[in-house]
């Protein structure tokens, strides 16, 4: 199962990236630990880090240590909070019934534009949304999250209760976002707009596709959230569309993050 990861050894210690199966087993694994009792607050016990350490060793045959496996532990936190708030918002018209957004292409460029990080919801939903409610609880923005054991008993064994989310977003890049995202064609049919802003505009939502599918950079890292924030200018998305091989985009990200990380 390695060979799923591209493994980079700097001073002996193996590069941590996040395919998609090594991000199922971790969030598998905090799941286990939780309804173990091994989070009894905000944060897994010792041992409850020692067993997600072990068991991802163990199933996918790559040792990530803890302080790694902490990191994505907060990116994945960071994410939820984003995904919560996005649904949460009314303009957004989330039903959770069909599990697809209401909302207009208007109503994503206003709410992009105040929330950037959740550009990356714009063509794709959160993955394992269940397994993160039943994690992270009740309380996803706000730090006194409560261990599912402990809340089963206050309700009488019922399912996790519905997110308490406040409305405040999370703490927002201190720059200026474009106004508005490039206009979409108008059409009744929403996937024969998207395929044909894929071909002819280079969209916001292949660029994503290409971000997602780029395993050195991982969702919801400082990296992965300026490429999000660039994607707004259609010259960047061209380039980085144009450019085929995953090294070379990747070598563009970072020049360009370093020449302008701010895009002021």
């Amino acid at each position: 199962m390695a060979s799923e990861q591209r493994i980079s050894d700097i001073g002996g210690k193996t590069k941590a990236t996040w395919t998609h199966a090594f991000h199922k087993t971790f969030v598998e694994l905090c799941l286990e630990q939780t309804l173990k009792g091994n989070r009894p607050g905000t944060h897994f016990t010792k041992e409850g880090w020692r067993n997600i350490v072990e068991s991802f060793h163990r199933k996918l045959g790559v040792r990530y240590d803890r302080k790694q496996l902490k990191n994505h532990w907060d990116v994945t936190k960071e994410q939820w909070k984003i995904w919560c708030k996005l649904i949460e918002t009314r303009s957004m018209k989330w039903d959770p019934t069909t599990q697809k957004f209401g909302a207009s292409i208007e109503d994503w460029a206003n709410y992009i534009q105040e929330n950037p990080g959740a550009a990356q919801f714009r063509y794709k939903e959160l993955p394992f949304t269940k397994e993160l409610e039943t994690i992270y609880g009740g309380t996803a923005v706000s730090e006194e999250t409560e261990p599912p054991t402990r809340r089963r008993k206050k309700n009488d064994g019922l399912a996790t209760p519905i997110l308490a989310m406040k409305e405040q977003g999370f703490n927002k890049p201190d720059r200026e976002i474009e106004r508005h995202l490039d206009a979409a064609v108008e059409s009744r049919s929403v996937v024969t707009v998207q395929s044909a802003e894929c071909k002819q505009n280079y969209s916001i939502g292949e660029c994503i596709e290409c971000l997602d599918r780029m395993e050195e950079v991982e969702e919801g890292s400082e990296l992965y959230l300026f490429a999000l924030d660039i994607f707004l200018k259609k010259e960047h998305r061209e380039i980085f569309l144009q450019l085929k091989k995953p090294s070379v985009r990747m070598a563009w990200l970072q020049r360009l993050k370093s020449v302008c990380p701010t895009l002021h």
